[in-house]
């Protein structure tokens, strides 16, 4: 990667996919590696994103890219001295980045809706996740446990919610929203008794 002669037709192509075995190996299609792939049109697109997806995609983008750098970064703590080393808040990010990873970033080719999706059920999908892993850093703040945290059974309708038909979208979302903060709620008055 460091030759002149990649590192020159790099400038030139402006985007780079890298590829990575160990995503192939376990089964995470696109196998495309989040932190070494980049793109140099990124300054160009995020005003059209923004114009016509979403105001706040740029915004969103950017932090679960920083999501995802940190999340690399805590594997490595991890690996070394285990989960239990980790803050309740690192712990949050690692659950939301894993959720990134598992549920927004994975695709399967061969499901009848997950094969293609919008750029506006995309921006949905990614929110919902920031959703909860805002809302649960708060409640974090708030004293609730993150065991609780981390096993809201909303958690599972948010990974299943690439699934769900364009003419549901909405609906679905805005009952996935209602649960996360009732739930989130639930668990605050448990935490007060």
């Amino acid at each position: 990667m460091s030759e002149p002669v990649v590192q020159a037709t790099l400038r030139i192509v402006k985007v780079f996919w890298s590829l990575d075995a160990n995503l192939a190996y376990s089964r995470h299609f696109p196998a495309v590696n989040w932190l070494t792939s980049y793109s140099l049109y990124i300054d160009t697109t995020d005003q059209w994103f923004d114009s016509y997806v979403h105001s706040d995609w740029t915004d969103l983008r950017t932090r679960v890219m920083t999501l995802l750098q940190e999340e690399a970064e805590l594997e490595e703590i991890v690996r070394l001295v285990g989960m239990d080393a980790l803050s309740a808040s690192d712990r949050l990010k690692m659950e939301a980045a894993r959720s990134i990873r598992e549920d927004y970033l994975h695709q399967n080719a061969f499901h009848e809706i997950d094969t293609y999706t919008p750029l506006e059920k995309q921006y949905l999908m990614i929110k919902l996740i920031m959703e909860y892993y805002i809302g649960a850093a708060e409640a974090l703040n708030q004293g609730a446990d993150i065991e609780g945290l981390v096993q809201l059974p909303v958690r599972e309708r948010i990974g299943r919610f690439k699934y769900v038909t364009m003419d549901g979208i909405q609906e679905e979302y805005d009952s996935i929203l209602k649960d996360l903060s009732n739930e989130i709620q639930e668990l605050l008055r448990k935490e007060d008794y």
